[in-house]
């Protein structure tokens, strides 16, 4: 899918970007927030094809350009996926398309003093050049500053679309010559169907990994490994088995679990579940989400008091916030291990 079809699940989105082009209202500069995943790199994508597309009917544009002598599409405002413009930007050939992504864990200041010396001059072939800045949080102060001045000066012709977690993120002063727009998690049912059209998953599977994937389609794919099932099998065994009495074992799995920031942030959602499953199990088992284990879930949920498993849920999310503030992995899985063992009866 090349047009706004493809913002998939973001209704809201579309809607206005949609508007932009119809109205030919287009800001210089975006901001599109939303966890990763969600569709924010394939919406600037889709809206630099519908700013340049060359089907369809005339439009004005306030992008440096009171005249109205930009063409776009009809009704839809999206781009037609078709025209030359249209293809040289789906296969990343176009040269007014210009796309940052951070160089290791930031995007550097060489990379915006590039990105000036380019914008100095006209478009090449662009009605409205495009610069799509993805994780623009990783930007450092001097980074940030350099792009202050494009955006305190906007080049003709040209918009910025700059994506990101959060608006908080983002230095204030960016942020605020920015028009947001933000992209809610997609569904748990449209996350599985992507899963089944995608990579033909097994419709029950697929409900599994898209409960666990917090509407993220990329953490889905990660997660649709046959490995993480395997994974969630082995954390479930491993905390319902556990006893303070076997400490040797306790130490083990904390070891296992700290190996990775990633793999460890991923081990607490799975957890997570885990406990929400007991849960309710006493109510709405029909609403588990590891339903493929259900028979485990009712087997376990006698051995947690609503009580227990209030407390494991802020266990859970203490030790998830002390991961992203960087403190110690090891010594952060030794703590939550023992006091989540503490607590079963």
């Amino acid at each position: 899918m090349s047009g706004f079809e493809s913002i998939t699940d973001q209704i809201r989105p579309a809607l206005i970007l949609n508007s932009f082009i119809r109205k030919g209202a287009i800001p210089h500069a975006l901001l599109f927030t939303g966890t990763e995943g969600v569709g924010k790199e394939a919406a600037a994508q889709a809206f630099a094809m519908a700013c340049n597309c060359l089907g369809g009917t005339p439009y004005a544009s306030s992008v440096n350009s009171p005249k109205p002598d930009l063409i776009g599409k009809p009704e839809s405002g999206g781009p037609c996926g078709i025209c030359g413009s249209c293809r040289k930007i789906l296969s990343n050939s176009h040269p007014d398309i210009i796309k940052i992504k951070p160089a290791g864990p930031y995007i550097k200041i060489s990379q915006v003093r590039e990105l000036c010396e380019i914008l100095a001059f006209k478009p090449y072939e662009a009605r409205i050049r495009t610069v799509i800045i993805s994780d623009a949080q990783t930007m450092n102060k001097a980074a940030g500053n350099a792009l202050l001045k494009l955006l305190e000066e906007p080049p003709e012709r040209t918009i910025l679309i700059l994506t990101a977690t959060e608006k908080s993120d983002i230095i204030p002063t960016i942020a605020s010559r920015c028009q947001q727009i933000r992209f809610n998690p997609l569904s748990e049912k449209r996350l599985a169907e992507m899963l089944i059209e995608s990579k033909g998953i097994e419709p029950s599977e697929a409900a599994i990994f898209a409960a666990m994937a917090n509407g993220s389609f990329t953490r889905a794919l990660l997660l649709s490994d046959r490995s993480r099932i395997k994974k969630r099998d082995w954390l479930v065994n491993e905390i319902e088995t556990l006893s303070l009495k076997e400490t040797g074992k306790c130490m083990a799995f904390a070891e296992r679990l700290s190996r990775e920031k990633d793999d460890f942030l991923d081990s607490l959602e799975i957890l997570n579940i885990w406990y929400r499953d007991i849960a309710i199990s006493k109510y709405n088992p029909g609403k588990s989400i590891f339903s493929d284990i259900s028979d485990k879930t009712k087997t376990a949920s006698p051995g947690h008091t609503e009580k227990d498993l209030l407390s494991k849920f802020d266990l859970i999310r203490g030790a998830r916030k002390n991961i992203l503030a960087n403190a110690n992995l090891r010594l952060t899985a030794e703590t939550l291990v023992f006091r989540l063992v503490q607590n079963q009866m």
